[in-house]
């Protein structure tokens, strides 16, 4: 049965005259009927398992942050899949970034900072909070240290790979660190951030990944909008103080860059081209 038999099976009420599906995403094959409702299918198991948690913490969220969230209104009974109303906006691509003017960008570093400080300070016991995982860095610092060794050695020139090495090694040394744990949304990048210019809205989707780790996580892809942008966003944020955060968040960049090398290969939904432009662009430098 494919996904809009599956939609038209759970949920007999509902019509609609178009659907598009969207399969360029790594953990869900996403159906859009008639731009207005948004269907997430998790492709694998924890994903599947973790749906209900997510609806639930999405739906304790929505009224406390300061930024347009997801708020699934649909649940398969099997609890298979879910749907949510589509939150409007441009994917905030760097041109889409680059395009607004001054007040439009100014509403988007406060409502990003906002919502980042919001999530990374919200009371957890007693809430749905605190059915969300601890971070699982270390074991996907596992994964990309094998999967380097295994692939890379053939592709990058000895600096390249000296360069590999070194930043493992540097997130080897976060993980042995004692820094703060927070709700992380641990995905906050280009792709699932929406800029709703007719309401100067922003709109944050796919929590799927989300986690308790370091704060510093959030501001990582932040870096694919220039150094300017995420000081910006971090001096007006309010979550833990904490002066180290920054260059955390480069380093985390960094390893994205090692990590989108070796999703080429275990994954593919990277292509080789892909990777290699955010390695080299982490290896430029944060001003690169």
């Amino acid at each position: 049965m494919d996904e809009l038999q599956r939609i038209a099976a759970a949920f007999p009420d509902l019509a609609w005259s178009r659907a598009r599906k969207v399969t360029e995403g790594w953990d869900h094959v996403v159906v859009i009927l008639d731009d207005a409702l948004v269907f997430r299918f998790p492709q694998e198991a924890p994903y599947t398992e973790a749906l209900a948690r997510e609806v639930e913490v999405l739906d304790h969220l929505g009224p406390r942050l300061p930024v347009r969230i997801p708020r699934y209104d649909r649940v398969a009974p099997d609890g298979s899949f879910a749907g949510y109303p589509l939150l409007p906006g441009r994917t905030l691509q760097p041109e889409v970034l680059d395009s607004l003017d001054g007040t439009a960008r100014e509403a988007l570093v406060d409502q990003l900072a906002g919502f980042l400080s919001a999530l990374h300070t919200a009371p957890v016991a007693g809430t749905p909070l605190e059915q969300v995982p601890p971070s699982c860095l270390a074991e996907d610092q596992d994964d990309v240290r094998s999967a380097a060794a295994a692939h890379l050695p053939a592709l990058l020139t000895a600096a390249e790979l000296d360069d590999v090495e070194r930043i493992l090694g540097e997130v080897d040394a976060l993980l042995a660190a004692d820094l703060p744990d927070v709700v992380v949304h641990n995905d906050v990048y280009s792709r699932h951030l929406l800029w709703d210019d007719d309401a100067a809205r922003l709109g944050v989707i796919d929590f799927s990944d989300m986690s308790v780790g370091d704060p510093a996580v959030d501001f990582a892809e932040l870096y694919e909008y220039g150094e300017d942008f995420v000081r910006a966003v971090h001096e007006r944020y309010t979550g833990p103080a904490d002066p180290g955060l920054l260059d955390r968040a480069w380093t985390y960049q960094r390893w994205i860059g090692v990590y989108m090398l070796t999703d080429h290969f275990d994954v593919g939904k990277t292509t080789w081209e892909v990777a290699r432009e955010t390695f080299d662009r982490v290896r430029a430098g944060r001003g690169g």
